[in-house]
């Protein structure tokens, strides 16, 4: 696996692979299964796969989450090299990556303003900034995301379509313990306690879907909110319309999603789950 640590050599790099089809894994590091798979899935496709670690301070709106989030990079690499990843971008500085940065925005409607983007203000801002700049360093045929992120990988998709139409973007069903709790770099952080804990998140959602055809909307996020209580700090569990991040109106002819924040202890963990596609 080769190593780049700034964008110029990266770039140089790449440019002798630009006839082979370039799979690229943006991530912040700490990596587990779900990461690895996307490695994988990318590797099938692709001639030459990139992977990016690097903790984007600009989408997070909580300084302590920062300072929190785990760094593993020994461990990284050696994750990375076991599955065959071909090129890693480890930027040195955020400099690096916002070398080149242009003015920008774009306007994604009601994708950026519900759910995490109402409970993470400028959250989706730095990961639209970073996400643009990244694919403009690996410049890739395809870029792979996990659908733990739901909303993320929703808006990505839509501001690619917009400003990067060649990129194919890919979403990767979450990875899950065998438990049912989704594999995120936040679990480090809890106790075995807390993860035995944190399996309502999971278990919410797979009530949800039991109950969807028979219960009304609301009843079904209002008690499902009441029980995540009992343990955990929910910020919120949403039912939402899986293309447009809508609230739900007609659960027979929508594609039905279930969304779902809580604190578990100091740990702030996200998941959601299709329930009826």
């Amino acid at each position: 696996m080769l190593v780049f640590t700034d964008q110029t050599s990266l770039r140089k790099h790449l440019k002798t692979t630009d006839k082979q089809s370039i799979g690229f894994v943006p991530t912040m590091g700490a990596l587990h299964e779900g990461h690895l798979s996307l490695i994988r899935a990318s590797k099938v496709e692709n001639s030459v796969t990139v992977c990016s670690i690097f903790v984007n301070p600009t989408q997070f709106n909580n300084a302590s989450d920062l300072a929190n989030y785990p760094n593993r990079t020994d461990e990284d690499k050696l994750h990375l090299e076991k599955v065959g990843c071909d090129i890693l971008y480890l930027p040195h500085s955020m400099a690096d990556v916002y070398a080149n940065e242009e003015p920008f925005s774009i306007d994604l409607g009601d994708l950026t303003s519900v759910m995490e983007g109402k409970h993470r203000p400028g959250h989706f801002e730095g990961v639209i900034r970073v996400v643009k700049l990244l694919f403009e360093i690996v410049r890739p045929n395809s870029a792979y995301f996990g659908l733990k992120d739901y909303q993320q990988f929703c808006i990505i998709r839509a501001m690619a379509k917009e400003v990067f139409p060649e990129i194919s973007i890919v979403g990767c069903e979450t990875v899950r313990e065998d438990n049912g709790l989704a594999m995120s770099s936040r679990n480090l952080l809890l106790t075995e306690q807390q993860k035995s804990t944190a399996v309502i998140l999971y278990e919410s959602m797979v009530k949800a879907k039991t109950r969807l055809l028979t219960t009304d909307i609301a009843r079904i996020e209002r008690e499902a909110y009441l029980e995540l209580s009992k343990v955990a700090e929910p910020e919120y569990f949403e039912l939402r319309n899986a293309d447009t991040l809508h609230p739900v109106s007609d659960v027979l002819n929508e594609k039905v999603r279930a969304f779902v924040v809580a604190k578990i202890g100091n740990v702030r963990l996200i998941d959601n789950m299709a329930l009826n596609y």
